[in-house]
């Protein structure tokens, strides 16, 4: 799988579903009155960290993705079916921008923390919803409320306990491959490894993380080569080698 620890998404929550009009006519029940039920509401957008995902790029092609709307209401004052969620999986360490204002958003940071990305739109009351003691046979109806729609921008940090960094062709991936369960690619050249690799190893009951980072070359700190690509993965490791 291709390594992308970036890439920039448009989002669009479901709309609410619209309340409706309707009337009771049944025998037995003269007085009829409102009947309309109430719109369901759409779908919601949310980004949850996975652990079991290494990169962004089963993301990179979605470009625009769409939660489901909200039904509309029915007779016999029945709800409408509310729009189904969709959810986001990306890996650890991914920090989530506005994508106009350039504002961090937020970061996940850990398996399993959701965030509502974007809010669906709440559905709209139907008629009987607006009976009361001055007027029982109301015609008002609400349509429902458009879902939020944002563009963001998602970049990826490695979060790792133990970074592991040097000059090229130094040992770093064969020291990694020692001390965890990382397979990367080793050979006797320079820039063997061109992207971050993880490896996890138990000792004890505790799981440490190790990231390979590419290896660095002098100015990288400037930018010079793919330095600004791959220092930002040691960023959050809380160690380094």
């Amino acid at each position: 799988m291709q390594f992308v620890d970036e890439c920039t998404l448009t989002l669009k929550a479901g709309n609410g579903g619209n309340g409706v009009v309707s009337w009771r006519r049944e025998a037995h029940y003269p007085e009829g009155g409102p009947w309309g039920g109430d719109g369901g509401n759409g779908g919601s957008i949310i980004i949850i960290g996975d652990h079991n995902i290494n990169t962004l790029f089963d993301l990179r092609n979605k470009k625009n993705i769409f939660a489901q709307d909200g039904e509309n209401g029915q007779t016999k004052m029945a709800t409408g079916k509310q729009g189904e969620d969709y959810f986001i999986k990306v890996p650890l360490g991914t920090s989530i921008y506005d994508a106009s204002t350039k504002e961090l958003i937020v970061d996940i940071l850990q398996s399993g923390q959701t965030y509502t990305i974007c809010n669906g739109g709440k559905g709209g009351h139907g008629n009987a919803f607006f009976k009361s003691s001055f007027n029982k046979a109301p015609t008002l109806f609400e349509n429902g409320d458009l879902g939020e729609e944002r563009k963001i921008d998602l970049k990826l940090r490695y979060v790792a306990d133990v970074g592991i960094i040097g000059f090229p062709n130094a040992g770093k991936s064969t020291l990694v491959s020692a001390l965890s369960n990382a397979r990367p690619r080793i050979a006797n050249y320079q820039f063997t490894t061109l992207v971050p690799v993880l490896g996890t190893t138990k000792i004890k009951d505790k799981t440490l993380v190790f990231a390979d980072i590419p290896g660095l070359i002098e100015g990288a700190s400037e930018g010079k080569g793919l330095g600004h690509d791959f220092l930002k993965h040691i960023e959050r490791c809380q160690m380094l080698i």
